[in-house]
């Protein structure tokens, strides 16, 4: 018996079919619904919200649980591992200062997150305001934390931070 032959309809399915794929395979890459670069933009987007909120809290707590048990912090001006030395460090930020990030721009590559934004803030105490623009490298690891976070400013225009690691 022999086969019947293919109607054009269906010839012109499968050629669109194709078309459409081929399109959508060769275009640029889109970000899958639970990709890595969706979960570290979540995170990030979370974790600098939370900053905020736990700032006018003064809760540095609230902030801390964004960090791995054996995270890594690093500004030019200090490096703290692990999350006793890291809740130091920001239990002091958050007693010394009212702040909040301003984002500006993020970019998201693999498990690593690079944030430009601004530090506003004001010394509690001396009622002096602050304003240091910076970036933010943050790695996430395994634990679904951040694995370490790396500030970029200008030092010289950050001499109020330099007084938290005393």
């Amino acid at each position: 018996m022999a086969r019947p032959t293919p109607s054009i309809f269906t010839r012109r399915s499968l050629l669109g079919a194709c078309a459409i794929a081929t399109a959508l395979l060769t275009g640029a890459p889109a970000m899958a619904a639970g990709s890595v670069e969706m979960q570290v933009e979540h995170l990030v987007k979370d974790a600098m919200s939370e900053y905020n909120s736990a700032m006018e809290a003064n809760d540095s707590a609230a902030f801390l649980k964004y960090f791995s048990s054996n995270a890594t912090l690093e500004t030019p001006l200090t490096k703290k591992s692990g999350r006793d030395e890291l809740g130091k460090y920001l239990a002091a930020e958050f007693k010394t200062f009212k702040a909040s990030y301003q984002i500006k721009k993020s970019f998201i590559k693999g498990n690593s997150a690079a944030i430009v934004f601004t530090w506003d803030a004001v010394n509690r105490a001396s009622g002096d305001a602050v304003k240091i623009d910076m970036v933010g490298v943050f790695e996430v690891g395994s634990s679904g934390q951040f694995s370490s976070a790396v500030y970029y400013f200008d030092s010289a225009k950050a001499k109020a931070l330099a007084a938290l690691d005393k």
